[in-house]
């Protein structure tokens, strides 16, 4: 009998994370701060790593190879600032070369703590088992190659702020390899010389809160000042798959030429402009790519592609034959990446053939019976205000139809930063009244950002243009007039839409969904994370109840136990 291939993946930095990979599927993944209930967790994710095992039924004992995610830890943006890091920031023009970049990342990688991950798999009784450090942008890669939905030679992009030394890379996928041809260094990443020092500059929380500056851009006009953003970040004349540092200067000390440069132009047109130049330079960048390689069909990954705008940008690029964005685009998805890029180096030195499994459903984390849940009920003192409802998903499609906001808790948790249904809050699409009560009665959030709609396939082409299969909530679409209907869901300005196509990956869901329309004839909802602002979406039963406490919610979905207030 032919034995399992199983590849712990673990990310120890900014939203850290662990993975399980077995014969080239996930089949667990968690990220820490689900887990902690704190956004963004940075470290070793010692919960996470117990967690996976635990969900995908599978003993430490059986683990073949232990796969790192960054030669490099990554460090929280400005909350963990070690001395190498600050120094760094201060001399980062010194490595703006490969050479350098090269140079740096080997002497931080010989000195990279490993004391508590070894404590954790110590712990699991796995500490003697072969581990592999996979470089931080190979990781991103490999999520989105290895689970590309097609089988043909691909074009394989990264781009994000920063890890071991490099912002950007580009490579030709063949078969189960991935080959480097170009990268970027970290001092000339457009997302954090450019677009996170915007977010700074505007006031916002760096790392955090582009996607408000890319929610801003369409209420103001990019004309205004689009000539003194262009001054900032571009593609290289000289190597035209490499991004170049214009501004002369990396991160925080961006800020002193942005208040020069920038002083009295209004906050909406900085956002427009940031976001225009943003998806120009992008653009020129994937149209460099797609020239050199002479391929079209495209696969991407990094924390710049989870800018839903920009995606529809690049999707809509002639030359495009066709684009996938991996959906936990950002440094949470690495986990996954090197569980699979240490899956398929094993079976190649071992001689083993690989299997390979497109992406489908990315409910990789934990999932709560309902008799755990009524304990937890018991505990927080709800019960007596619980009822066991056989028939839920009709339940709650009728409190939406009726002007009810309800969080759903259900099934397994979402993988990525994305709620796809089973941690999500939703509320009837066609009132648009109902978003002051979301954005400052349970949300908190700030009055300009848009929500985003789950739509039935079905209804796909009646709301969204050029339609297309998007289950992710990882591109935008322009809008339909028919998509009146679920208007609350739309960005206010322009009328796109982030949507999440709902099929039979999620049965649940899709009933609510179906019950929604069978009383009002719209084939969507408004589905926004069930979250409070600044915190993580909700992971277990206990931070379910805790947040519907906190918040103006009208009523909880969680299993089969509906509460309402």
């Amino acid at each position: 009998m032919k034995k399992d291939i199983v590849v712990l993946g673990i990310h120890d930095g900014h939203n850290a994370s662990a993975a399980l990979v077995k014969n080239g599927s996930v089949v667990a993944a968690v990220q820490e701060e689900r887990l902690v209930n704190e956004k963004n967790y940075s470290g070793t994710p010692t919960n996470s790593i117990r967690k996976v095992f635990e969900i995908a039924d599978i003993h430490p004992s059986e683990v073949d190879l232990i796969a790192i995610a960054s030669l490099v830890r990554t460090h929280a943006p400005l909350k963990e600032r070690p001395i190498h890091v600050r120094l760094y920031e201060k001399y980062a023009f010194l490595f703006r070369s490969h050479k350098m970049r090269k140079l740096l990342i080997y002497f931080l990688h010989k000195r990279r703590d490993m004391n508590e991950i070894i404590g954790v798999l110590k712990e699991l009784g796995i500490e003697s088992k072969e581990i592999m450090f996979v470089e931080h942008h190979f990781a991103h890669a490999a999520c989105a190659y290895y689970q590309r939905p097609w089988d043909d030679e691909t074009l394989v992009l990264t781009l994000d702020g920063a890890g071991d030394g490099l912002c950007a890379s580009v490579n030709i996928g063949r078969d189960s390899t991935i080959e480097r041809i170009a990268s970027t260094t970290a001092y000339n990443s457009p997302s954090n010389v450019f677009y996170s020092e915007i977010t700074g500059y505007l006031g916002l929380k760096r790392w955090d809160h582009e996607y408000k500056v890319m929610g801003m851009a369409p209420y103001g006009i990019a004309e205004d000042c689009i000539d003194e953003i262009r001054k900032i970040a571009r593609v290289n004349p000289k190597m035209p798959l490499e991004f170049e540092n214009t501004i002369g200067a990396y991160v925080i000390y961006v800020q002193k030429k942005l208040r020069k440069m920038l002083a009295e132009k209004r906050f909406d047109n900085i956002a427009a402009a940031t976001q225009k130049h943003f998806e120009d330079i992008l653009t020129e960048w994937v149209r460099n790519a797609i020239e050199e390689t002479g391929l079209s069909k495209i696969c991407c990954a990094g924390g710049a592609f989870l800018n839903v705008k920009a995606n529809k940008v690049l999707r809509e690029i002639e030359e495009v034959e066709d684009i996938f964005f991996y959906p936990a685009a950002g440094d949470e998805g690495i986990a996954v990446g090197a569980a699979l890029e240490g899956y398929y180096r094993f079976c190649e030195r071992e001689g083993i053939k690989p299997g390979r499994e497109e992406l489908g459903p990315i409910y990789y984390g934990m999932e709560y019976d309902d008799d755990y849940i009524k304990e937890v009920l018991k505990r927080t003192g709800w019960i007596e205000k619980a009822e066991y409802v056989d028939n839920i998903e009709e339940e709650v499609g009728e409190l939406i139809a009726n002007n009810k906001i309800i969080a759903v808790f259900n099934g397994r948790v979402e993988w990525g930063p994305r709620a796809l249904g089973n941690r999500s809050i939703l509320a009837d699409p066609r009132d648009m009244r109902i978003i002051h009560k979301l954005n400052f009665a349970i949300k908190q959030r700030d009055f300009w950002m848009p929500f985003a709609p789950s739509v039935l396939e079905e209804r796909g082409e009646d709301y969204l243009q050029d339609y297309k299969f998007a289950p992710y909530m990882i591109e935008a679409f322009d809008t339909t007039e028919k998509a009146d209907e679920i208007v609350a869901a739309l960005h206010p300005r322009d009328r796109t839409a982030r949507p999440q196509i709902v099929n039979d990956w999620n049965p649940h869901y899709r009933n609510i969904l179906k019950a929604f329309e069978d009383i009002t004839g719209v084939g969507g909802v408004l589905n926004t994370s069930f979250n409070l602002h600044g915190y993580p979406i909700v992971g277990t039963p206990e931070m379910a109840i805790w947040t519907f406490e906190n918040s103006g919610l009208d009523g909880l979905a969680i299993g089969n136990w509906l509460v309402v207030k």
